[in-house]
């Protein structure tokens, strides 16, 4: 019988988890153990305390740290867990209120992520930031304060709504990527090829095929040395400050000196109960890896969508339940410079990595039918698999309605439907909302075509 549940990290899925885990079970003690000072709040809020559309870093926590007595959980604040003995099934703490010990009956890991820095030289040096805490996000709006030149060495989500971020506070902004394009990880080339096109002509400075080499200065950057992979060409870009922005990786090392499986991704194994190998130790979020939807490919998601959901599962299951997680579809969106980016599934390069042979549907229509006036051009492509002809993934560029067509795709990989029926899809219809054929649709005529169904 489970009697106290211990939960190492306060984020959404740790959070998350102790609330579930509450609602299962009205008396179970539960535990939540958090490195930061803060109670749970919203990472991906960040880049928005920057630019003020969040108006105060306040805002973000979405669980006061007061609340927690009231639903009989016990949340130690600042507080690390720094040795687990697993075979006694007890663990060690200290922090701000000073040491002690804990027993436990069923252990959740919720223990994130942390920056994974390149191999560049300078990282040591003051106003060298990374983007993942609130406390980042607090020096980071200083920065934008009294600085003329911001350096982001890392294209994805978190460096590109930094970027835009800072960009709206009034400062110069380069972003450096390695790679040949922005947001490779959530979108194609020709999708990233459109959202760069909007950066530049929003006033970002976008550097593909990268390599950012040196943080220069003595004690604070005056510039970042970057070498361009396709010429060789070495330059210097000016910086007051540099955000690195170049990935995470998950945080295991507590899991793995207790005995716990570390998959291929680095992250913590576990299964559809978000179990690990050792009975009633689970991990939900950054942490965890679990697996791609479509093809059962080991899979860690980096998600708040996602982390939420395995912290459901992993919450109920540690106190005593029986809840099953189906796997990371990875269904992802973003704003910059008001266009919406959105992606669901796989992408081109992921079918390829994972040998999925994918037919393509792919329109450029608009949000609204032609004949009445504001509709806003969308660029979208389905994705479906070649020998079952099923929906496997799905990515959307416009200025308005992405995310809901997005979520449209989502349930439809969930739901195992192929070209045929999605193009079956009863959309509705409105000339001031949508066109009588939804684009949607007409991707999936596209492709259904070139599959011959």
């Amino acid at each position: 019988m489970v009697e106290h549940i211990a939960i190492i990290g306060c984020g959404a899925a740790g959070a998350t988890a102790a609330m579930q885990a509450r609602k299962f079970d009205r008396n179970v003690q539960i535990t939540l153990y958090n490195s930061e000072k803060y109670s749970q709040y919203s990472r991906c809020g960040l880049p928005y305390t920057i630019s003020g559309k969040v108006k105060a870093f306040d805002d973000l926590v979405l669980m006061p740290a007061e609340n927690w007595e009231s639903l009989n959980i016990y949340a130690k604040l600042g507080i690390t867990v720094t040795d687990i003995d697993h075979s006694n099934h007890e663990l060690s703490f200290g922090g701000v209120g000073g040491e002690g010990k804990q027993e436990y009956d069923a252990l959740i890991f919720a223990t994130g992520a942390k920056n994974a820095d390149p191999p560049i030289t300078g990282l040591e040096k003051k106003r060298v930031y990374g983007l993942r805490t609130l406390d980042d996000a607090k020096a980071l709006a200083e920065e934008a304060k009294k600085s003329k030149n911001a350096v982001i060495i890392g294209g994805g989500l978190v460096g590109m709504e930094a970027a835009e971020a800072f960009h709206e506070r009034g400062l110069h902004v380069t972003v450096v990527e390695f790679l040949p394009h922005v947001l490779l990880a959530m979108v194609d080339p020709d999708m990233a090829q459109i959202i760069e096109d909007h950066c530049t002509e929003h006033g970002l400075t976008i550097l593909n095929n990268t390599a950012a080499q040196e943080i220069k200065g003595k004690d604070t950057p005056t510039g970042v040395i970057v070498k361009s992979r396709e010429s060789g060409e070495i330059s210097e870009i000016p910086a007051d400050f540099v955000v690195v922005a170049t990935g995470v990786r998950p945080v295991t090392e507590l899991a793995e000196k207790i005995g716990v499986e570390i998959g291929p991704t680095r992250g913590i194994k576990t299964d559809d109960r978000m179990m690990t190998n050792l009975q009633d130790v689970y991990a939900v979020g950054d942490c965890a890896e679990n697996f791609e939807y479509i093809t059962k490919t080991p899979f860690t998601g980096g998600l708040g969508t996602i982390a939420v959901r395995q912290a459901r599962v992993a919450g109920i299951n540690a106190a005593g339940g029986d809840a099953k997680f189906p796997g990371i579809v990875g269904a992802k969106v973003t704003k910059i410079f008001d266009l919406e980016i959105a992606s669901t599934g796989l992408t081109e390069d992921l079918a390829q990595r994972f040998n999925v042979p994918i037919v393509k549907g792919s329109i450029k229509g608009s949000t609204k039918p032609p004949y009445y006036v504001g509709g806003k051009d969308l660029k979208l492509k389905t994705f479906f698999n070649k020998e079952t002809g099923k929906l496997v993934g799905g990515q959307l560029v416009g200025l308005e309605d992405a995310a809901m067509r997005l979520n449209v795709l989502t349930l439809g990989i969930q739901q195992d439907i192929n070209a045929v029926e999605l193009f079956d899809f009863e959309n509705c219809y409105a000339p001031a909302v949508c066109d009588t054929w939804d684009p949607l649709v007409q991707s999936a005529d596209a492709a259904r075509k070139r599959l011959k169904l």
